[in-house]
């Protein structure tokens, strides 16, 4: 049996998510204060196995590398992802079991070059949820201008274009839509309530799929882009390279005030 459980940060309007199945467990962009996942763990009596991260966030520090330090879980990206640490870089459609379940990656660029979902499926081998990142939210995607690299934000709207439209608009539509962010978060621009949906409602009522000409997709998500926090571009660098222990930077903050 498979259980999924949202952890939901109101004050980032962002989605982690924890996995289990028959004794292992697997985090998705976890954040930065990662006892939350370890706690689980250990009130499930289950084995944190994968910590899979969508893409190098920019709104927000990760806590895959704490995590990582805490439960010896192998941290996996997708796809053209460049992390300066331990990692595994999955191929696309590699696929990763879970007990009786089984993830498989999918590399859906756009958001940002290496940025993936995650398809589970269950013990028949049916796909029942994809974790779809800052890739695709509710009724809307996400914005291809925070951290594109040698790419600009039309190179990366057009692979944004067929993300949706070669990949998960191949999916079913029972198929469950877990994303990385709610309303609120700059993450899109216009992201409807609702933390979770499904693949049919995306196809029905959410505007890149119903954008199936190129030039009309490019243009409606690269137009009216807000300005992007100056620090998003800092967090994204962190999460790539590393950044100093949590247990560290609040054993310094304590001291500063001894």
């Amino acid at each position: 049996m498979i259980t999924i459980k949202q952890i939901y940060t109101k004050c980032l309007s962002q989605a982690s998510y924890f996995i289990e199945c028959r004794g292992e467990a697997a985090v998705i962009d976890p954040i930065r204060d990662f006892a939350i996942y370890t706690r689980l763990a250990a009130e499930r009596k289950v084995e944190i196995k994968y910590i899979f991260e969508t893409h190098f966030h920019a709104d927000f520090i990760s806590g895959h590398l704490d995590l990582q330090k805490a439960t010896g879980a192998c941290i996996i990206y997708g796809p053209e992802a460049t992390p300066v640490f331990a990692a595994h870089v999955a191929k696309h459609t590699e696929r990763f079991t879970l007990g009786d379940a089984m993830f498989e990656v999918l590399h859906t660029p756009g958001h940002t070059v290496e940025s993936s979902c995650f398809l589970l499926y269950d013990e028949k081998k049916i796909p029942v949820a994809v974790f779809t990142g800052d890739t695709l939210f509710n009724g809307e995607v996400g914005r291809p201008d925070l951290l594109g690299g040698n790419f600009n934000k039309y190179v990366l709207a057009e692979k944004l274009f067929h993300s949706i439209h070669d990949v998960l608009a191949t999916l079913p539509d029972a198929v469950l839509v877990y994303p990385g962010h709610g309303p609120g978060s700059a993450c899109g621009k216009n992201i409807v309530s609702g933390h979770t949906g499904n693949i049919g409602d995306q196809r029905k009522k959410n505007h890149a799929f119903l954008r199936t000409r190129k030039h009309d997709f490019i243009q409606a998500v690269v137009s009216d882009l807000p300005e992007a926090p100056s620090y998003f571009f800092e967090d994204a660098q962190m999460n790539r390279v590393g950044y100093p222990a949590l247990d560290c930077i609040l054993e310094q903050a304590g001291n500063a005030f001894t």
